[in-house]
């Protein structure tokens, strides 16, 4: 009697529970057991003891994992599998390299197949990855018969890596790409480069496209219609590298609309992309120009927008009524940090005969807003910007002055 049945019994008698509660309780019990020796395995047998040693085959190419993959069972090379690969060229194999070959489903008739399509000097690791990227012998023969007959084993594997297919590159041939290397097929292959899109591109008047022109194409997403609409605006002479430029930093043409209806438009095609990389808006155009910089143009434009001129530093900048101020010197300003708070002080300081220039090069010898209005008060009125700088560069004490 095992315990749970001898407990449940003990209850029944100490009267913990009542007759109806024990039998439902041993009904369950013995469901529970039944099920259990369902699913117990039968013992198997023990096998009897052979009575006779028994030498195995000298080539057997059975051997046990080293340390690193211990756990796994035992593997075994048949030495038929062996004599199969010596007959078609691969000798003296390890056993590594058999068992490569093996778990890879490489076959005799796989590498005879690779040998008639000119691939005769091929390592085992080479048409493992061959039969690992699904790489078909008949695909050798076609792409060779399309002019790129001098293939090594890594540009098959290339090949087979991006399924690349003959149907595609007989198609990019006929639309005048013709002296392609295996480099320049995975890389259209690669960017998704339609021949459509070529046929397109070479209808829009540019059919001198090189394959890396092509790439460049794809990889930045320029698509024709794109071409299309710039051309729309009047900016008609395109170059692919200017294309390319607008895919890279994606202008799109809503700005080169806006761009060009601007107070400062037209521009062209080489100043928009600058533009557009340093994102120079229409906005940022329209507040530079409330200011009536007198030289503003793309290029100051994007020199501002480089080192840092916003509107508010140029709108301060302006409201100080400096004689010599442009764009050119907003830009110079700013590099040099000279801030607002400075020239608002070196203007009461100096008055209003103080330039842009004279801010510029204060800046540039260490003159401080402090030590120009000490000197005010020792030297009066007649102290100018000069003074101060050339008192920066002798360093001469205050005490002389």
């Amino acid at each position: 009697m095992n315990e749970e049945r001898k407990m449940i019994l003990t209850m029944l008698a100490e009267g913990k529970i009542s007759s109806e509660e024990a039998n439902t309780l041993l009904e369950a019990l013995a469901t529970s057991e039944a099920k259990s020796a369902k699913l117990t395995p039968p013992t198997p047998p023990t096998p009897p003891m052979p009575t006779k040693l028994v030498t195995p085959p000298a080539l057997s190419y059975e051997w046990e994992w080293d340390d690193r993959s211990r756990g796994r069972n035992r593997q075994r090379i048949t030495p038929q599998f062996a004599q199969a690969m010596a007959q078609v060229g691969l000798k003296d194999l390890t056993e590594d390299e058999l068992w490569e070959l093996q778990i890879h489903n490489v076959r005799p008739g796989y590498i005879r197949r690779l040998h008639e399509a000119g691939l005769t000097d091929l390592t085992v690791d080479e048409i493992v990855q061959m039969a690992i990227h699904n790489v078909r012998p008949n695909l050798i023969q076609e792409v060779r018969s399309l002019g790129l007959d001098h293939l090594a084993a890594d540009d098959v594997v290339q090949l087979g890596i991006h399924n690349v297919r003959p149907d595609y590159l007989r198609q990019v041939q006929a639309l005048g790409l013709t002296d392609l290397t295996v480099d320049d097929i995975v890389q259209l292959s690669i960017h998704r480069v339609r021949p459509e899109m070529i046929q397109e591109i070479r209808e829009l008047g540019l059919d001198d496209l090189s394959v890396d022109d092509v790439v460049q194409l794809g990889i930045h997403n320029v698509r024709p219609n794109l071409v299309r609409e710039i051309r729309s605006m009047g900016l008609t002479d395109l170059t692919i590298d200017q294309i390319v430029q607008l895919g890279i930093h994606n202008i799109r043409p809503e700005l080169i609309h806006q761009l060009q209806s601007s107070n400062l438009g037209p521009f062209d095609l080489d100043a928009i992309i600058s533009m557009g990389i340093h994102r120079v808006s229409a906005d940022f155009i329209k507040q530079m120009i409330a200011l009536s910089l007198p030289d503003l143009d793309a290029e100051q434009l994007v020199n501002m927008r480089i080192h840092g001129v916003d509107a508010h530093y140029a709108a301060a900048m302006v409201g100080l009524n400096l004689p010599d101020l442009s764009a050119e010197t907003l830009v110079t300003m700013r590099i040099h940090g000279v801030r607002p708070q400075f020239a608002e002080r070196m203007q009461a300081v100096l008055g209003k005969s103080l330039t842009a220039d004279d801010l510029i090069s204060m800046k540039i010898h260490g003159v401080s807003a402090k030590f120009a209005e000490r000197m005010k008060a020792k030297m009066g009125d007649s102290l100018t910007a000069d003074d101060l700088v050339e008192m920066m560069i002798r360093g001469v004490p205050e005490e002389a002055w």
